[in-house]
């Protein structure tokens, strides 16, 4: 079985360090513009500005590779825990061939996964900066396409990075998932086993049939 893990020949984690160096500018230049503008409008409606830092000045963003191990490679094995968990929900990922990392973003040196909440009117200029940044280094979002993806935001990946739906490791992520949800004790991920019924279903079968020979008096 191919073995992917810890394969930084895929160039992946400069890339998202690259991105995360990039965002954190452009979040630093957005923050000024904010900053221009309220003191424009601050200084329009109550004189000239005092000079001293208000409490409602722009946060500092900052953005970082995910050093979770779970956001690096992942064998079958760790992907199939993710999709039982309702964390992912394919077995051929692109974490899966070492070609996927995650970043994250702190606001203010606290991490916080809600950028439109935390920028607000300012979020559409944050997006067209992803998107930009994810162009110049070579990335793609959690659906392989470009710009900003609300289904796994902080998801990076490299262009064509999905394992072919044929590959050995995704089969034994199936059995995994399998085993995980019938005989370990996990709840089933429902959309996962709607969306893939029929690839599941042999698997599916075979543990049915496994558990009832087990239970049979």
């Amino acid at each position: 079985m191919p073995d992917d893990k810890n394969d930084t020949s895929t160039g992946i984690e400069d890339a998202v360090k690259a991105f995360a160096k990039d965002m954190t500018k452009s979040c630093a230049d957005i923050m000024k513009k904010r900053a221009a503008a309220d003191k424009k409008a601050k200084d329009k409606d109550k004189g000239k500005s005092t000079g001293k830092k208000d409490a409602d000045d722009p946060p500092e963003f900052t953005f970082a590779l995910d050093p979770s191990p779970i956001t690096k490679s992942r064998t079958p094995a760790d992907q199939a825990v993710e999709v039982a968990d309702g964390k992912s929900w394919v077995c051929w990922g692109a974490h899966m061939a070492d070609k996927a990392r995650h970043v994250i973003m702190k606001v203010d040196g606290k991490i916080n996964w809600e950028p439109k909440k935390a920028l607000g009117d300012d979020f559409s200029d944050f997006k067209k900066e992803w998107a930009s940044n994810m162009k110049s280094n070579g990335l793609k979002n959690a659906n392989s396409g470009d710009g900003w993806y609300d289904g796994d935001a902080f998801h990076l990946e490299l262009a064509d990075a999905k394992i072919d739906r044929t590959d050995e490791r995704v089969e034994a992520c199936f059995v995994e998932y399998v085993r995980l949800t019938r005989e370990a004790g996990k709840d089933p991920n429902v959309k996962f086993e709607r969306a893939y019924a029929r690839d599941l279903k042999p698997y599916i079968d075979a543990a049915e049939k496994k558990l009832a020979k087990k239970t049979k008096p």
